[in-house]
C-alpha cells in the first residue's frame, strides 16, 4: 500500500509540474508541415492531380537545447516500386544552390506508387524559423550523391517539390 501510495503521488507530483514546464518554455515541440506537388519544369506551376505528399518535421526542445528531431514522408502516386530520397536542396553552407543537397531520408514506393508514413531521424539543422526559405524534395534515389552531399542527375518531371517552403 506504501508503494501504491508514493508512486501515486509521485505521478501527482509529475502532473503538477508538468503544465509549468510548458508554460516557461523549458520543453518545446516544433512541427513543421510541407506540402509536396509534382511541377510542370516549363513554368513551376503544379501539376492538376500529379503526385503528391507531405513532409513533417519535428524538433523537440528541452531547455533550449534539440534532444530529439523526427521527420515524417507521405508520397502519393509516384512510380511504382522506385527508390526515392527526401532532401534539403542545401546543406550546412549552401542554401537552393544547385548541385548541393543534403539525403534526409530514403524509401521505396509499394507496387501502386505510395509510400505512407515513413518516418525517422534526421540530422538537426537550423530549418525552423530562419528566414531562408528552405526547399524539401522526393527525388529520385538514383539522382543524388549523398555522400557528397550533390545531385548528380536532373529529372524534374519525376520529383515532388514543396508547395511552401520554410
Amino acid at each position: 500500500m506504501r508503494k501504491y501510495l508514493l508512486g501515486l503521488l509521485a505521478i501527482s507530483m509529475v502532473l503538477l509540474v508538468l503544465p509549468s514546464v510548458f508554460a516557461f518554455g523549458f520543453f518545446s515541440t516544433v512541427n513543421e508541415k510541407i506540402v509536396l506537388a509534382e511541377k510542370n519544369p516549363a513554368d513551376w506551376s503544379e501539376i492538376e492531380n500529379g503526385a503528391s505528399g507531405e513532409v513533417i518535421l519535428s524538433a523537440v526542445s528541452l531547455f533550449g537545447a534539440v534532444i530529439s528531431q523526427k521527420v515524417r514522408v507521405t508520397v502519393w502516386d509516384l512510380k511504382p516500386v522506385t527508390k526515392y530520397t527526401l532532401i534539403y536542396y542545401g546543406d550546412d553552407e549552401h542554401n537552393d544552390v544547385w548541385p548541393y543537397a543534403t539525403c534526409i531520408k530514403s524509401f521505396t514506393t509499394s507496387t501502386q506508387g505510395y509510400a505512407k508514413s515513413v518516418s525517422g531521424d534526421f540530422k538537426y539543422m537550423d530549418f525552423f524559423d530562419n528566414g531562408k526559405g528552405e526547399k524539401f524534395w522526393v527525388i529520385q534515389s538514383s539522382d543524388i550523391d549523398c555522400k557528397n552531399h550533390k545531385m548528380i542527375e536532373w529529372h524534374p518531371t519525376e520529383y515532388l517539390f514543396e508547395h511552401n517552403t520554410i
